[in-house]
């Protein structure tokens, strides 16, 4: 694809850098972009701060793509022990009674396979653009994906690296159709040894993927922190790819120094000559300036066959969607390295009758005069449908499973149930989720 240098990149390399700060009531001297960039950023930031009160409440769950929402059972976390390793087997530890399950049937490929749609039905005039979204891992990418698409599709923590492969979302406007694709945040170079093969390499193999790139700098941690992994994206992206990118600044209402904001967006965009929109400041958490992104992105569009159907936001398999709603809620409850080393293998996953209280229901036995007083009772037995899931969560040692099982098995339970009520939510299917902690030694080596 052809470059189109921006007018920002062509005023950028047109202009000197701003003249320093001075203390005081000294007033700033800036260039004409330096201006232009601090405009649009404390626009941002009227736009973004009233909303960042609203922001605190939590984003609304996962909802379902392909089934009509039912309201969620109430779910059950029954747990087996942590069970020790030893020279021939493995055993069982004690734990509190009542927390052994009955055994299912583990779930079938289609299951674990990613959605296929078939023939899709689209409009003739359909179009479609799909974006890789990039970035350091805690910047907000899933936060941004869950906007653009109004569902929960990729999990989001305040914890960095929960995004562990690529994530493919899609959200559809008329005859439009935007696809997405989370990957796991850019680690530096020092953490390459720390985290997995797939972690590292999966955005930058994605690139390849996509049309346009969304390129994601947090705003905060450009003014407070250091930046050396945006450092380390920028200079790789510079060497490996001509992808056109949109630059997005996220975490705009964070900033407290605007003008060293600038300065470092200024730096950026001469680091990479192939952004042909932004920056553009917004607050994927407060919902600010999203829906201007993504009018920029409908602008993107060209004639192609959609992803996905127009009422689905993901091809996500129902084992993935279910394992990673799973592994957010202990995310959300563990502390330490522990939520990154949990395991989880799917023992179980079937769909069960359960009976409901049964109905009565009048008929009319009386014939000829329909007599009120003549109606006969008649009980009409019920039943629905419930998801029934086994998990084992597995960790390397007595002492891990002890902390991911809370005292009297509460933690776990607590676990079991949020995640339950939120598999039920994206699924559209009362759920009863069963999770068990064994202890097995890890001796994968990293992949």
């Amino acid at each position: 694809m052809a470059h189109i240098p921006s007018a920002g990149t062509v005023v950028m390399n047109g202009i000197r850098h701003a003249a320093q700060c001075q203390l005081g009531q000294a007033r700033l001297h800036t260039s004409p972009m330096s201006r232009a960039l601090l405009s649009k950023m404390r626009q941002a930031l009227v736009d973004a701060r009233p909303a960042t009160r609203a922001a605190k409440t939590p984003q609304p769950t996962n909802i379902s793509d392909t089934k009509p929402s039912t309201s969620a059972a109430a779910a059950v976390a029954d747990r087996q022990p942590a069970r020790a390793p030893s020279s021939q087997r493995r055993t069982r530890q004690k734990v509190p009674e009542g927390l052994i399950v009955d055994d299912h049937q583990p779930a079938g490929p289609e299951v674990w396979m990613p959605k296929v749609f078939g023939k899709i039905e689209q409009p003739t005039d359909a179009e479609v653009a799909k974006f890789v979204i990039i970035g350091a891992a805690n910047s907000g990418k899933s936060t941004l994906v869950n906007r653009l698409t109004g569902a929960q599709v990729s999990v989001v923590s305040e914890r960095p690296q929960t995004t562990r492969t690529r994530i493919m979302a899609a959200a559809t406007v008329g005859s439009k159709q935007l696809v997405f694709l989370d990957t796991p945040g850019i680690v530096s170079r020092n953490a390459l040894r720390r985290v997995s093969r797939t972690v590292v390499t999966s955005p930058w193999l994605t690139l390849a993927e996509a049309s346009f790139a969304i390129l994601m700098l947090d705003a905060y941690k450009l003014t407070k922190k250091s930046d050396a992994v945006e450092r380390y994206l920028f200079t790789q992206l510079a060497k490996n790819s001509s992808i056109p990118a949109i630059l997005v600044v996220n975490k705009i209402d964070l900033v407290e120094d605007q003008e060293k904001l600038a300065e470092k967006i200024k730096e950026y965009m001469a680091k990479y000559p192939h952004i042909v929109d932004g920056p553009l400041f917004l607050s994927a958490l407060g919902n600010t300036n999203v829906d201007e992104l993504k009018a920029l992105m409908l602008s993107k569009t060209k004639p192609g066959d959609w992803a996905v159907p127009a009422n689905v936001s993901s091809d996500m398999s129902d084992m993935l969607r279910v394992e990673e709603l799973i592994r957010v809620q202990w995310f959300r409850q563990l502390t330490g390295y522990l939520p990154y080393v949990v395991r989880q293998r799917n023992v179980g996953w079937e769909e069960a009758s359960v009976p409901l209280p049964p109905m009565t229901v009048y008929t009319d036995a009386a014939g000829e005069d329909g007599n009120a007083a003549a109606m006969q009772p008649h009980v009409k037995a019920r039943s629905t449908k419930e998801l029934v899931i086994k998990q084992e969560l597995i960790v390397s040692s007595a002492g891990e499973a002890k902390i991911l099982l809370g005292k009297s098995g509460t933690k776990i339970k607590d676990i079991g149930r949020d995640a339950a009520n939120t598999i039920a939510k994206a699924l559209g299917i009362p759920t009863r989720l069963h999770l068990q902690v064994l202890v097995e030694p890890d001796s994968r080596s990293r992949k």
